[in-house]
C-alpha cells in the first residue's frame, strides 16, 4: 500500500517539475515606439551585466548579457522595457529524478542554501520555485526549508550561481 502512495506522490511531483523544468524564460525587451531614449537604464548603473546600451536614440538589450533580472523595466520611466515570457519547447529535460519505490525509509534529500554575498536580488529563483519556497529579505533570496522540495531548480536558474545545496 505504501508503494501505491509513494507511486502517487511521484507523479504528483514529476509532472510539475517536469513542466518546470521545460525551459520558460522571462526575457526583457525594449518597446523602440515608447523608449524616449532618457538613458535612465543606462545610466541608472543597476542593471548587473551592463546589457543595455543606447543606440540610434534608443535602449537595446543585448540577450547574450542580459540574465532577465527585470531591474531595467523597474528604472524605466515610460514602461518602455516590458517582460515577454516564451517556452522553448525544443528544450531537453537532462535528468530525470528517479525515485526508487523497493526503499521507502531512505529517500535522502539534499537542501538549498543562499550565498547572501554572491545573491543579486534579481528574483528569478523566486520566479522559477515551483512551490513558492523562496522569498527576499533586505533584497537577499531566501529559502523556506519548510516548503522546498529540493528539486534544485532555482540553483540551476540562478544566473551568478548564488544557490547551491548545502552539503557541498
Amino acid at each position: 500500500m505504501k508503494n501505491i502512495y509513494l507511486m502517487i506522490l511521484i507523479v504528483l511531483l514529476a509532472v510539475p517539475l517536469t513542466i518546470f523544468a521545460q525551459d520558460t524564460t522571462n526575457v526583457y525587451k525594449v518597446d523602440k515606439s515608447k523608449c524616449i531614449g532618457c538613458t535612465i537604464c543606462v545610466k541608472s548603473g543597476k542593471c548587473p551585466t551592463d546589457a543595455i546600451e543606447m543606440k540610434n536614440g534608443k535602449a537595446v538589450i543585448d540577450p547574450t548579457k542580459c540574465i532577465d533580472c527585470g531591474i531595467c523595466a523597474m528604472q524605466c520611466p515610460v514602461v518602455a522595457i516590458h517582460e515577454v515570457e516564451y517556452v522553448d519547447s525544443s528544450a531537453i529535460v537532462e535528468e530525470e529524478i528517479v525515485v526508487e519505490a523497493e526503499d521507502t525509509t531512505a529517500i535522502e534529500q539534499s537542501s538549498y542554501t543562499v550565498d547572501a554575498e554572491s545573491c543579486i536580488g534579481c528574483a528569478i529563483c523566486i520566479r522559477k520555485c515551483p512551490v513558492n519556497a523562496i522569498s527576499m529579505k533586505d533584497g537577499k533570496a531566501v529559502i523556506d526549508s519548510n516548503k522546498c522540495i529540493n528539486c534544485g531548480i532555482c540553483a540551476d536558474k540562478c544566473p551568478v550561481k548564488a544557490i547551491h545545496k548545502a552539503d557541498d
